[in-house]
Order: structure tokens, then C-alpha cells, then sequence
């Protein structure tokens, strides 16, 4: 389907929203927010074309709605105080658990924002602070993208009910929708679970009919069409093997936001190419093959074994893989251990010192309820930097140490290692520890087909989104109620299953012995016969 076009607004028209925003601000000076509107957005409205664009675009050159709408985004941005959010205000542990982050460019050179919603277990986290983490991504990725557009991406591999929070999905939609309008180049949905189908054609409901439009349900079989194998991480099938790492903004100053058609206050520019819109350290820009050190300058420092692949036994009822690093430098060094998926390993020493010559064994421990047959897409980073007498080697120093150190440092050495399990693995025993959910389900999806898009699109077209909202979470409760019953069921039926074997064992057995009985009373029968005939 090709994608919506746009009313182009003139530049007449722009400077007509723009005198009728003016007219308000002095009309309405009342009620403007105490201290007035922040001076960024400010001067967007009155020095540059491509913010009033979007607005009019959005609403179809209406100029009522296009300026109803920009006056709520400049109350808005004011009440939530957008412009003040900054990485010593928002929960960084939020931001270092790669909930979401920006991650290279899709075919038309936008932005690539990625929400990895196993990453996400609902009421797990704080939502409100989850929410400004969000716009703190989303400021971030306007100002380093020069307010380009934006393509988004909900990766939904390995995701269940559990990671579905429809409050803090809303919130995003409403968003885009209400504060930042024509913003997005794609919507892509990837690796949806059929389980999750309603949540899908909920999102359409609540999306305006132009985002619509940019809405994707994709897999590994088309993605090619959206993001090239360069900007793809090898979990969805690209080259890209890179481990989040945040770094820093270097926040600069705002150059006033590009028109689509790369006007800019009122003069026709050249089209910039997307790597000149982001700074040297947006994790945005580096490139998904890029060259990390791979030692440093001074030579080896770890020797790593194995050299490049996990393997995982199994242990009792855990998964345990081992990596066993040695200090061939002849100076203390300090490593950490980092894995593309953190809430699905425990690993024991995650960070520590080496003095020369010595060695540690880390292990690698696969959590409970994950599935053990995804366990082949991860990947870990083992880091090593040499320490100097300054460095003080307590388990809080280290910590702090490499808060301030990135994966691109010259003087980190990176080891990178794959994860395995060994030909002809055995999982008996582990089925009850690790996760089989989503195969067994799926093997009886006609038990499941009120989440059906038929049974969505029918009843719920003309629903309000709080409506919609409330049937979803009710759809969701009567799953995990299905689900339960279906555990119960197997469960019992498993115990009869074993009570019938040992009563067809005992009736067996009772067969038999009859049937032994009464041949030894023919027997005896046939002999008194014979006895009496000679007689």
C-alpha cells in the first residue's frame, strides 16, 4: 500500500498559522502557562517553517484545528516540561536495561526506534518514569535528527501477555498522535505472537488514519523491505551485532526542524544526507558493522575460553554455560560482562579485577521460564581494561569505573562470544523449569479464537479507545483464566493418564492369575476323570 499523501502547505499558509498563533498568545496572555512558553519552542514557531508544517499537514490545512493543535502542544510541552528532561532527571536504570533505544536507519535514512517488549514485564516498573525515559528518547532522537521522521519498531519476539502494559502503549500512541504530528515515517510491528493479535488491531484503532497507512506487521521474511541488512541486528536476521551501550548526549544547539520537502525557513536547501544529521556519539549514527577495537594498543590483555561460542549443559534443572578469562598482561586489569539480553541470563562475576597471570571462571546461567529455544540468538561482550595504581579495585569503584567507560574506548579490549547447545541436546527434565508456553498453545489456536482479527475487526470498529481498552484487558484476563484451566486439565489429565497405566497393570495381573487358577482346576478336574474311568 503506498503511503498517504500530504496536503503541502504554502508558505502563505504557514505564515498565516503562525499570525494566528501570534494573535492568540496576545489575546489569550491569561491563560498561558505561568512563565510563559519555553523559548525552544518559541522560537520554532516563529523562525522556522517545518513545525507549522507538520501541524497543517496533519489536519489538512485547517487552520482552526492545525492552531487548536499547536496551542495544546505548546501546553503540553510546558506543563510536562519536555525541555527540561535530561539524563540527571530521568531513571538511568531504566535507560541502561535497553527497554528502548535508537538503533540506525531504515531504507529512507530515518531513525530507527526500538521498543523490545520482552524487555517490559507489566508492573514491573514505575510507569510514570517510564514514560519521561520515552520522551527523553524521543526529544533526543528530534534534536539529532534535526526533527526528521521517525520509524518505530515494537520487537515482539519472545513477548507474551505479561509484556503487554495497554496503559503505557496508549500513552505512546497518544503521544505521536497529539504532540507530535506527522512524525513518523513507519509503524512496524515485528515478529507479532497470534496470541497478541487483538492488542495489533487495537493499535490500529487508536492510530489516526495517516499512521495507519505507515502501520507494518512484519517478520524476517519481508523486513528487507523497511531496514537493510547493514541496520539489522542479527536477532531479526542483519549483520548488525551491536550490544546497547548509552552514551551521553552532547546536547548542542537547535537548529530550527527541516520541512519534508527540505525547506527550511522559507529557503529550498539541499537534501542532507541522514549521517550528517546526528553527532559523532549518537548511538543513532554508529555504523552496524563498525570497527570496535579488538584489543587494545598495548597488546592481548584476556585470553578467553572458549574463544568464540558459549555452550550450555545442563546442570541438575539449569542451563549453565562457563567462560574461563585469564590475565596475560602484567598489569591488574578490570573486565565486564554484558549480554544482549540481560533479563534472560544470570551471569556470576559480571564485573571484577585480575591481577597477572591469574584466572576467573565466569558462569553463565539461563533464568527460569525463558525458552530454551531462542537461547541461540544471544550474544555476550566481554570488556577488559588494564588499571593503574590510581584505580582503587573494590567491587563500587569498578562499578563506577566503567559507568564511564564505552565498548568504543581505545583502551577497552572486546572478546565477543555466541551462545549453543550441544548436537542432539537432551531438554527432558527442564520442560517445567523453561519455557514451551508459546509452542503449546499455538499447537490449538481454535481454543483461542476470540483473539482472532476476525473477532476484532467485527466487534470492535466502532468502539471508543476506553471501550476497546476495557475489552482488551478482559480478553487478556479471560486468556490467563483459559490458561490456568489448561494447566489444571493437563495436569490431572497426566495424573489419570498414570492411573489408568496401574490399573491396566493390576487388572492385568488379576487376568492372568484367573486364568492360571482356573487352568489348574481343569487340570485337577481332568485327573479325578481319569481316575474314576479306571476305576
Amino acid at each position: 500500500m503506498p503511503l498517504p499523501e500530504f496536503l503541502n502547505p504554502t508558505p502563505v499558509q504557514v505564515a498565516e498559522l503562525r499570525q494566528l498563533f501570534r494573535e492568540k498568545l496576545e489575546k489569550d496572555a491569561a491563560k498561558v502557562p505561568v512563565g510563559g512558553f519555553h523559548e525552544h519552542d518559541l522560537k520554532w514557531v516563529f523562525e522556522g517553517d517545518g513545525w507549522l508544517t507538520k501541524f497543517l499537514e496533519n489536519n489538512d490545512l485547517s487552520m482552526k484545528e492545525s492552531l487548536k493543535q499547536l496551542w495544546e502542544t505548546m501546553e503540553w510541552r510546558k506543563a510536562s516540561g519536555i525541555n527540561d528532561i535530561r539524563e540527571d532527571n530521568i531513571r538511568m536504570e531504566y535507560i541502561h536495561d535497553a527497554l528502548m533505544y535508537p538503533r540506525g536507519r531504515d531504507v529512507d535514512g530515518k531513525t530507527v526506534f526500538i521498543f523490545k517488549s520482552k524487555m517490559y514485564v507489566r508492573g514491573t516498573r514505575n510507569l510514570d518514569d517510564l514514560k519521561k525515559c520515552f520522551l527523553y528518547w524521543i526529544e533526543r532522537i528530534i534534536r539529532e535528527a534535526n526533527d526528521d521522521l521517525v520509524t518505530i519498531v515494537f520487537d515482539l519476539t519472545d513477548a507474551g501477555l505479561s509484556n503487554v502494559d495497554m496503559d503505557y502503549t496508549k500513552y505512546i500512541i497518544n503521544t505521536f498522535k497529539n504532540y507530535y504530528p506527522c512524525s513518523l515515517n513507519y509503524i512496524l510491528i515485528y515478529d507479532l505472537p497470534w496470541i497478541l493479535n487483538a492488542t495489533f488491531q487495537i493499535i490500529k484503532k487508536l492510530l489516526p488514519a495517516k499512521a495507519v497507512d505507515r502501520l507494518r506487521n512484519i517478520s524476517n521474511k519481508n523486513i528487507r523491505e523497511y531496514i537493510d541488512d547493514d541496520n539489522m541486528p542479527r536477532s531479526w536476521g542483519g549483520k548488525d551485532d551491536y550490544v546497547f551501550e548509552f552514551i551521553p548526549e552532547r546536547r548542542r544547539s537547535m537548529e530550527l526542524p527541516l520541512m519534508q520537502n527540505g525547506m527550511q525557513d522559507g529557503i529550498l536547501s539541499k537534501k542532507v544526507h541522514f549521517a550528517n544529521l546526528s553527532p559523532p556519539e549518537s548511538p543513532m549514527l554508529e555504523k552496524a558493522n563498525s570497527d570496535f577495537p579488538e584489543h587494545s594498543d598495548e597488546g592481548e590483555m584476556l585470553r578467553i575460553k572458549p574463544q568464540t561460542t558459549i555452550t550450555f549443559s545442563k546442570t541438575g534443572t539449569e542451563l549453565v554455560g562457563t567462560v574461563e578469562i585469564t590475565n596475560v598482561a602484567t598489569k591488574d586489569v578490570s573486565y565486564k560482562v554484558k549480554t544482549t539480553a540481560p533479563e534472560k541470563f544470570r551471569v556470576r562475576p559480571s564485573t571484577g579485577f585480575l591481577p597477572p597471570s591469574s584466572s576467573v571462571t565466569i558462569s553463565v546461567i539461563l533464568q527460569h521460564g525463558q525458552q530454551i529455544q531462542t537461547i541461540n540468538r544471544e550474544k555476550f561482550l566481554v570488556m577488559c581494561i588494564g588499571l593503574t595504581d590510581e584505580n582503587s579495585t573494590s567491587r563500587r569503584n569498578l562499578v563506577d569505573l566503567w559507568k564511564n567507560i564505552t565498548a568504543k574506548d581505545s583502551s577497552v579490549e572486546l572478546h565477543r562470544l555466541k551462545c549453543a547447545l550441544p548436537v542432539n541436546f537432551d531438554e527432558s527434565g527442564l520442560e517445567h523449569m523453561f519455557g514451551k508456553a508459546t509452542e503449546n498453545i499455538s499447537a490449538a489456536p481454535d481454543q483461542y479464537g476470540v483473539m482472532g482479527g476476525s473477532y476484532a475487526g467485527n466487534n470492535m470498529r466502532n468502539m471508543s479507545g476506553d471501550k476497546q481498552m476495557l475489552l482488551l484487558q478482559q480478553t487478556i484476563s479471560h486468556l490467563n483464566d483459559t490458561t490456568h484451566r489448561l494447566e489444571v486439565q493437563a495436569m490431572r489429565n497426566h495424573r489419570f493418564q498414570w492411573v489408568t497405566c496401574v490399573l491396566f497393570v493390576l487388572f492385568a495381573i488379576a487376568i492372568l492369575y484367573i486364568l492360571k487358577i482356573e487352568d489348574k482346576n481343569n487340570c485337577s478336574g481332568c485327573e479325578r476323570r481319569n481316575e474314576w474311568s479306571a476305576s
